[in-house]
């Protein structure tokens, strides 16, 4: 892959910006969900009370956290 010339300065003066996802744009991410809706596919999570967010950090930075942690309100 080559890197991507563009002009910085202009991008400055104009506060723009330049981003991509490695998940694909609008239109693929519809059709997925609707894959995913279809054939019953939910996401893996583990969730954590907001109240234990260290905790929850400390499992995801010993690499326990399998596929993705949620925190729940549980603070008032």
């Amino acid at each position: 892959m080559e890197p991507l010339p563009f002009p910085v300065f202009p991008m400055l003066l104009g506060q723009k910006s330049m981003s991509s996802s490695p998940v694909g744009g609008p239109t693929s991410m519809a059709k997925m969900l609707d894959f995913c809706a279809r054939h019953k596919i939910a996401p893996v999570t583990e969730t954590f009370p907001m109240s234990k967010a260290n905790e929850a950090l400390h499992h995801l930075h010993e690499g326990k956290a399998r596929y993705r942690i949620v925190l729940e309100n549980d603070l008032g």
